[in-house]
């Protein structure tokens, strides 16, 4: 992994910030909530106050007594507007059904009641499966199926049909006799499960008090179910009053709704609303972010708009029980919102007469943390921008250093010949420095090795002439001796030994005379192509027991421009007759040499392969180092001067020359390279 892919794995780490930043703002949001709660309950406590020195506003539909049961009580919707009696419930589908379930086996009586301005309006399925219809010969009242609804005045009002329609509500006198209501509309219509009755009824007539029964009058018995009505009064049906209502508003604020329930957690009164939007000044997509960081704590969902029995409520039931309390709900309309609901008991004489809900939402609170959450974004992405930016800066700084102390030891290993001690350094004073000064101090140990081993053979030919020559002389004075045969091969074997002797100090000359010669050779255009057509024809005859083959020449365009180099070509075959007879010694018979030429736009490349045996793996970088052989010891006419000489030559010309095995392991490839331009 490069330094550039470590540092940014490094500077991942920076994400850490932003991460403690969320926790943070999770504790602040979650530390917000409860001041908001500790501040909503103790606003709520002061309105419970007040409102408990308001009976009207607890008790708008009359005081209630021990007697009095809200459990059986009618609950009256708010409706937008009075439902005309038609015996059809079209007009009440946003309203559910309640139902009143008798100590017997009798079905259930369902009802819905609403109220609009001043008019009561009343809905009741009954089922019965035998229905009977009132006579009128026996009476306008007391037969037939019936409904008998008792009202806050003590009246009875009864509801029978002759036959479906409209129907007149009757009631009995202190003297038995039977009066018709006109004030109250009726309307009865049968179905399949038995019949359905409408009534609208002025809330004058009523007086706050509601209970009806049901009388269901088969062929030999009547069957009565409902609440009972041999009571004095019915219980208060309970509805939103005006006066309740207007209390409320008095304490009303934005973003808060306030609702007071009966014990029961039947609604009476509400003003309000918890849809307050609260401007921010960040951008759209920072709420949305802090948003969805809380979004993993789960909540209840709450009540919707409509809702008018709280009984089941966390909150309630605690304050129905004489304690204040307050619960977090997910709101219904808004998946991403809360509200928070807190429940103040309302007592008197030790009891509690009424709950009063306060509902806030959270948005109350996520306003106030919207510009924390928008300024630790902006700090966190310009920090954690700036350190990558500086690690990845830095990073392209130590990889550029690096990559030139490489690029500066490369050239030296490729280049052999021209050690430099001078390598790349800067002025950090750091270990980069430290170890391209111990690089150069090693290079500079090895270019002295170098130069002393490249005068080595100069020295040694030099001081070995002498006592070379002495000992020819001495050998031929000995030879004018009479000698033993024993002698004889003694002293044969001493001319042998300094004929070897001679033919060593003088391949050393040699090498010294062709660097001599390199350094007084002058270049001139030469065409590289036609040169090697040539030679490779005298080679073809001067090694009749190799196969010689040439690749890669047009003989019909020898005179393109392409194949013309500046170059000393004396210095050049002379190159080419080492490598030449370098691979005829190591070829095999019915061995193959090619001799490969391609000629590019930067460079003309000689390629020359041969069968045999291959390079050891060891020797392949010391080939062309002076007086290096890998031939047999016992191999005398080879002394390993070959390529070095070669590699002298190719320096001279600005190229390279490398050897390498083949790839299929047959043999060797010797390739050198000639740039065009020379450095």
């Amino acid at each position: 992994m490069t330094l550039n892919k470590q540092l940014i794995a490094v500077s991942l780490l920076l994400l850490c910030l932003p991460w403690a930043g969320c926790q943070y703002l999770q504790e602040m949001d979650q530390a917000l909530r409860q001041g908001q709660a500790t501040n909503l309950e103790a606003s709520s406590r002061v309105i419970a106050q007040a409102l408990a020195l308001n009976p009207q506003a607890l008790h708008p539909h009359g005081i209630p007594n021990n007697k009095d049961s809200h459990s059986l009580a009618f609950y009256c919707h708010p409706l937008p507007a009075p439902i005309w009696a038609d015996g059809y419930d079209e007009e009440w589908q946003s309203i559910a059904w309640s139902q009143y379930l008798s100590s017997d086996d009798s079905p259930p009586v369902r009802y819905r009641c609403g109220i609009s301005g001043d008019t009561l309006s009343l809905v009741f399925a009954i089922t019965d499966h035998d229905v009977v219809y009132n006579n009128p010969i026996k009476s306008l009242a007391d037969n037939g199926d019936r409904l008998l609804l008792k009202t806050g005045t003590g009246r009875e009002y009864i509801f029978t049909a002759v036959a479906p329609g409209d129907i007149t509500a009757r009631y009995f006198s202190n003297t038995g006799s039977t009066y018709r209501e006109s004030r109250i509309d009726a309307a009865w219509v049968d179905n399949s499960n038995g019949y359905q009755l409408e009534i609208s009824i002025p809330l004058s007539l009523v007086e706050g008090k509601l209970s009806f029964h049901v009388i269901d009058e088969g062929q030999q018995h009547i069957k009565r179910y409902g609440p009972a009505l041999d009571t004095e009064q019915p219980p208060w049906f309970i509805y939103q009053a005006p006066n309740a209502i207007a209390a409320l508003k008095d304490f009303s604020q934005p973003g808060i709704k306030l609702s007071l329930t009966t014990p029961d957690g039947w609604l009476f009164a509400s003003a309000g609303s918890t849809n307050q939007h609260q401007p921010s000044q960040e951008h759209w997509l920072i709420s949305k972010l802090y948003r969805a960081l809380l979004s993993k704590q789960r909540y209840p969902s709450g009540s919707g708009p409509n809702q008018v029995n709280f009984s089941q409520r966390t909150e309630h039931t605690a304050a129905r029980q004489g304690l204040a309390s307050s619960t977090w709900y997910q709101d219904p309309q808004k998946s991403d919102h809360y509200l928070l609901a807190t429940a103040i008991p309302i007592m008197s004489d030790d009891k509690t007469v009424a709950v009063l809900i306060a509902e806030q939402s959270s948005e109350q609170t996520a306003a106030l943390t919207d510009q924390a959450l928008s300024r630790l974004f902006l700090l966190s992405f310009t920090v954690f921008s700036l350190a990558v930016l500086a690690l990845l800066a830095y990073a392209n700084w130590l990889s550029w250093r690096i990559r030139r102390l490489h690029r500066a030891t490369q050239q030296a290993l490729d280049n052999p010949n021209e050690l430099t001690d001078q390598l790349p350094a800067s002025r950090a004073n750091d270990e980069i420095d430290q170890l391209t000064l111990s690089y150069s101090a090693l290079m500079a140990r090895i270019q002295e090795y170098t130069d002393y081993l490249q005068t080595l053979a100069r020295k040694l030919s030099h001081e070995l002439r002498t006592p070379l020559a002495i000992i020819h002389s001495s050998l031929d004075n000995l030879s004018n001796q009479k000698l033993d045969q024993q002698s004889q091969v003694y002293q044969q074997r001493a001319k042998d030994g300094a004929l070897r002797l001679g033919n060593l100090i003088t391949a050393m000359s040699e090498a010294r005379r062709v660097e001599e010669s390199i350094e007084q050779a002058e270049l001139e255009k030469t065409n590289i192509a036609e040169l090697l057509l040539n030679i490779t024809e005298a080679y073809r005859d001067s090694y009749p027991d190799s196969r010689i083959h040439l690749n890669g020449i047009n003989a019909t365009n020898l005179q393109d421009h392409a194949y013309c180099l500046d170059v000393a070509p004396e210095l050049l075959v002379q190159m080419l007759d080492k490598l030449i007879d370098n691979a005829c010694s190591f070829t095999p018979q019915e061995g193959d040499i090619t001799i490969n030429f391609k000629a590019t736009e930067p460079a003309i490349t000689i390629a020359i392969s041969n069968d045999g045996p291959l390079l050891p793996d060891t020797m392949q970088s010391q080939l062309f180092d002076n007086l290096v052989s890998i031939r047999g010891s016992n191999n005398s006419e080879h002394l390993g001067m070959g390529l070095h000489i070669v590699q002298l030559i190719m320096a001279f010309h600005g190229g390279t020359v490398k050897a390498r095995n083949r790839d299929d392991g047959s043999g060797v490839i010797f390739n050198l390279t000639l740039p065009r331009q020379q450095h």
